[in-house]
């Protein structure tokens, strides 16, 4: 992995995991030094992190992106109704060529759940919410309307901010639950019934905000 990229997958995982607490200072020269390099990688995962809504820049000054309830309730509706819908629009569009794709994706996402499960929090979760993000997204695409997408493209680490810290938390069973839900999600697709896939995205979502809710993890 290039500097940079190690730096951000380094800070990314003490802010998912709260050691770097909403609201605290970030400082450029000291994770410089203590990891001993130079402040160049360091600026580069911090901007990086900054365009991905974990990080926030204040008078030229680096500071992990607190929460608000407002805006995740916001963003818990808004996905609702984008990932419901591209659910519904995919079983009507999805061509048997995306379909096997998106089963790759989730037969991946199992793999990942699994290797989570067994490596703890020695586990890199960048690779599992870069690959959750693109299952998702993809089931979004396939919906074929191109405005959503680019919405959705443009906001999807704002929208995915919250779900990052509770695949680090992992509470009791919810692994259990996400480890085969991605391929049930496909294997409803396969049926080609809009109102079953909306039911088995609005499921699939309500398992994430009943998390992050009942784990105040917000």
């Amino acid at each position: 992995m290039p500097l940079n990229d190690i730096v951000h997958e380094l800070v990314l995982q003490e802010i998912i995991s709260f050691s770097l607490m909403p609201g605290s200072r970030i400082s450029e020269s000291s994770i410089a030094q203590e990891l001993g390099i130079s402040r160049s990688p360091v600026k580069a995962a911090l901007e990086k992190l900054a365009e991905n809504n974990y990080v926030r820049i204040q008078n030229s000054r680096y500071y992990v992106a607190e929460f608000d309830k407002k805006e995740y309730d916001e963003i818990c509706d808004f996905t609702r109704m984008v990932e419901e819908y591209s659910a519904g629009q995919a079983a009507l569009k999805i061509t048997p060529e995306q379909l096997d794709d998106l089963y790759q994706k989730a037969h991946k996402l199992q793999a990942l759940y699994d290797e989570a499960f067994h490596k703890g929090k020695n586990f890199v979760f960048a690779k599992l919410l870069e690959q959750e993000i693109e299952f998702h997204f993809s089931i979004v695409k396939v919906s074929g309307n191109e405005l959503i997408t680019a919405i959705y493209d443009q906001m999807k680490y704002r929208l995915w901010r919250c779900r990052s810290y509770l695949l680090f938390s992992r509470p009791d069973g919810f692994y259990d639950v996400l480890d085969c839900d991605h391929v049930f999600i496909c294997d409803i697709l396969k049926f080609g019934d809009r109102d079953m896939a909306e039911a088995a995205m609005r499921r699939h979502l309500g398992v994430s905000r009943t998390g992050i809710e009942h784990f105040n993890l917000l």
